[in-house]
């Protein structure tokens, strides 16, 4: 068998490795598939500032945290109540729009990211990146009261929560 023959051989069911040597974009990761799947509830949610909210944080996230040149010590320090990411959703409600029940879901969305900084590196999985996911969307307080929902400021689900979707 020549040298030829054997480098071109691979194990069968098994996908040759992207030019850069990173995995082929086809290939289904289950945190991306779980991301998508969730994509019209994300866009669907209520009204439309309250998913460009959303989104921004979703983004934040990737950025901050996610990414593998992140620095966590600047995205507790984005996490500050007078913090960027409290600034760049603030920044997002316009003028018309702006109330404290618009201030109280910026700054109970920023707490929760911030509690979930505090887990311990050990247990930062995949379940505790949906966890950050799920954060801002179901953070109550947007017109929840109405619907008999929970009050404004009403906790993020659970990490075991997350870890069950």
């Amino acid at each position: 068998m020549s040298a030829r023959t054997v480098a071109a051989r691979r194990p069968t069911g098994t996908q040759p490795a992207s030019p850069r040597g990173t995995q082929d974009v086809s290939c289904p990761c289950s945190l991306v598939t779980w991301y998508l799947g969730l994509i019209p509830h994300w866009m669907g949610a209520p009204p439309s500032l309250r998913a460009r909210l959303l989104l921004r944080t979703h983004q934040w996230i990737v950025e901050r945290i996610i990414a593998p040149d992140a620095n966590l010590a600047a995205a507790a320090t984005d996490l500050r109540p007078d913090g960027a990411l409290t600034r760049v959703l603030t920044d997002l409600v316009p003028a018309a729009e702006a109330s404290e029940e618009r201030r109280q879901f910026i700054r109970v969305v920023v707490a929760n990211l911030r509690h979930a900084l505090l887990y311990p590196v050990t247990q930062r999985n995949e379940a505790w990146v949906r966890w950050l996911f799920l954060i801002p969307y179901s953070v109550k307080g947007w017109d929840a009261d109405a619907a008999g929902e929970a009050p404004p400021g009403a906790l993020a689900p659970t990490l075991s929560a997350a870890a069950s979707l």
